[in-house]
């Protein structure tokens, strides 16, 4: 994509004063992609056409310029009638770039990972309608993960909406949808501007908002008339400050638990690494000596042989880590909201001989756990460092020193596939390990969901990695569009995408985006030729009743989908074809064969504590584990685990 130079010009207009460039018009412009035909030129432009040679300045020339002077320099979208005219002057500036892909969902799920990898908010650009639905996963994603992004919609102009009607009609423009409503509640902030005023109040205030507190998505929602309108350009960026560290009173209850601990350990979440504090924190772990386990979100901001650490917990968690936790005293969380994917459907069996503190920037989090009996500090992470040091260091005892060393030596980084080892076929944990180790030190390992997801965050180890996934949402088709993302802001580093072949179909038409612009991204598909994590919970619960998980699913001839879109493919059928040949020579598509009865090992079941997963340990193995609290198991539960046989086969 060229970008036309800046034309020079004497600001004659008053509204211009503030201006000396503007950008050429001078790209044709086209109707909504989704539309199938141009509107006519009345409706696109009521003002009457403008001209390539016109010396007025637009809130379409203003929102490109606001974009590039908060550093978001790439711009990710599928064009459309309503949203033409912002997509044009974004192409006209010369510091932006505009990405095309092939469906606004994998747009935004990109504009998450920019975040993620470069620290810059990632932007979207769609138009109205289909147009501005499509972002709506992709949006929901960040908003439960906690990451800025920016949504900019095209609308139909004014005079042609419903609300100038006066009437309550389902819809009078074309395409015209009320987008705010509809995705209030998944952004921290959504407005329609109705002009160039209310644009250049609201887009700095939704851009502040994104960033600041606990972060997450906005959408500003842009009639035509308002692109099109003329504009001052003239801007007042918002600055982006250090929270204060909390006053010592509030860090009370923080203070007695690590004083009072015998047994404490961390729970590492994800705002750590949101607030880009991780590094002290590493540091403030090792220096006092602390074990800590981590959240999944949390897991890609510290090296995993840093020598506290035990393992990732909750329901696909590392029994060590899941042990460490249950048998503690002291629980401190930092950063995480603790949900059901940590604690499990029942909170009360989580932590139960433990006092509890939980610090986080969310207040509203904080609430929930009024039940729970849990202390907590509401606090900005980012403000972390500069109360460490003063905070007391806790004594763990002798034995418990030696039992988190125990743990940390049986159970971190030694799951395995028994249901592999029954079947003869390849194991997940020992393929992720085998491009854990032929992959770059530093590569950027963008996840899917499903069966997958959890393999991959069982098994990975994390040097200078960044290792991520939607973990909230967790929308399958999030992986390809999310590394996608990642290779755009981060080009000089190498970019993997793990899938299962489920969650994969559902944006693999992103293989067009892949091989149009050469991008140089692993694509991994662990291929059991089904939902796995779907058909294992029907082994559990329904009866091995693959009713849509396996009878009924299906998934085309990977290799012939690869060499569709002229990119090359690897059929891995064992361990010994994985080797650092596999990367960095291009767009490759890797189809790891596994067995459909592939089991995620361990798993959590329902009515359990964390502590007990699936497969079941021998009854002298899970005492060991409870060294300190008991967790009595029923007897159907010591039946199992006598027989040692697994379910799902």
């Amino acid at each position: 994509m060229a970008n036309t130079a800046l034309t020079k010009f004497s600001p004659a207009p008053a509204h211009n004063r503030a201006m000396n460039a503007i950008w050429h018009r001078s790209k044709p412009l086209g109707g909504s992609q989704h539309s199938g035909a141009l509107a006519p030129a009345t409706e696109l432009f009521p003002e009457g056409r403008p001209t390539p040679d016109s010396n007025v300045a637009t809130g379409s020339d203003w929102i490109a310029e606001f974009l590039h002077r908060v550093g978001a320099h790439r711009v990710f979208t599928l064009t459309g009638g309503a949203c033409a005219f912002m997509v044009d002057a974004i192409g006209r500036h010369p510091g932006l770039h505009y990405d095309c892909f092939q469906h606004e969902q994998s747009a935004a799920m990109a504009a998450d990972a920019v975040w993620r990898v470069s620290g810059r908010i990632g932007v979207t650009l769609a138009t109205s309608g289909p147009g501005a639905t499509n972002l709506i996963t992709g949006i929901a994603t960040s908003f439960f993960d906690s990451i800025p992004a920016l949504h900019i919609t095209g609308q139909v102009n004014q005079r042609e909406s419903s609300a100038y009607h006066g009437a309550k009609v389902r819809q009078s423009g074309f395409q015209e949808t009320d987008i705010v409503s509809m995705v209030k509640p998944v952004t921290k902030y959504a407005v329609m501007v109705r002009s160039v005023e209310e644009l250049q109040r609201e887009l700095p205030k939704a851009y502040a908002l994104a960033m600041s507190g606990r972060r997450g998505p906005v959408l500003i929602d842009v009639p035509m008339d308002v692109q099109q309108a003329a504009a001052d350009m003239v801007f007042d960026i918002p600055e982006l400050t250090v929270p204060a560290a909390p006053a010592a009173e509030m860090l009370a209850p923080l203070a007695r638990a690590l004083r009072e601990a015998s047994r404490p350990v961390v729970l590492w979440g994800g705002g750590i690494g949101f607030a880009g504090v991780q590094a002290p924190v590493a540091e403030w772990l090792a220096r006092a000596g602390l074990p800590f386990v981590s959240s999944w979100a949390g897991l890609t901001y510290f090296d995993h042989d840093h020598p506290g650490f035990l393992g990732q917990t909750g329901v696909y968690g590392n029994r060590g880590a899941n042990f460490a936790v249950q048998n503690a005293d002291t629980v401190i969380v930092l950063g995480s909201r603790l949900d059901n994917r940590q604690r499990s459907g029942n909170p009360a069996n989580w932590a139960c001989g433990a006092k509890v503190v939980v610090v986080d920037v969310d207040e509203e989090e904080l609430r929930k756990y009024a039940h729970d009996g849990y202390a907590t500090v509401h606090m900005d992470l980012a403000a972390l460092p500069a109360v460490l040091d003063t905070l007391p260091l806790p004594t763990p005892s002798a034995e418990w020193t030696s039992y988190v060393h125990d743990l940390r030596a049986r159970y971190l980084g030694r799951e395995q596939s028994a249901s592999a080892q029954r079947h003869g076929s390849l194991s997940p944990y020992e393929a992720i390990r085998r491009l854990n180790a032929a992959m770059a030190d530093d590569a950027i390992v963008a996840n899917d969901t499903g069966a997958a997801v959890c393999w991959a965050h069982q098994a990975f180890k994390v040097k200078q990695h960044m290792f991520f996934t939607s973990g909230g949402n967790s929308p399958m088709g999030y992986s390809l569009p999310a590394a996608i993302g990642a290779k755009l802001v981060a080009p000089q580093r190498q970019v993997v995408s793990f899938n299962g072949d489920g969650g994969f179909q559902l944006n693999l038409q992103e293989l067009q985006t892949v091989a149009a612009r050469g991008l140089d991204i692993a694509v991994v598909v662990f291929n059991n030729r089904s939902y796995g994590i779907i058909k294992q919970f029907q082994d559990s619960y329904l009866g091995s009743r693959y009713t849509a998980s396996y009878d009924g699913y299906s998934a085309p001839d990977f290799g012939r989908v690869a060499e569709a879109f002229g990119i090359a493919y690897a059929r891995i059928e064992s361990l010994d074809q994985i080797t650092p040949a596999l990367f960095g020579r291009g767009p490759i598509l890797i189809d790891v064969m596994l067995s459909e009865h592939t089991l995620i090992e361990p798993k959590l079941e329902m009515g359990r504590p964390i502590n007990d997963q699936f497969p079941y340990l021998p009854a002298r193995e899970y005492a060991e584990g409870n060294r300190f609290t008991p967790y009595p198991r029923p007897p159907a539960i010591e039946l199992l685990a006598d027989g040692g046989e697994a379910n799902g086969d």
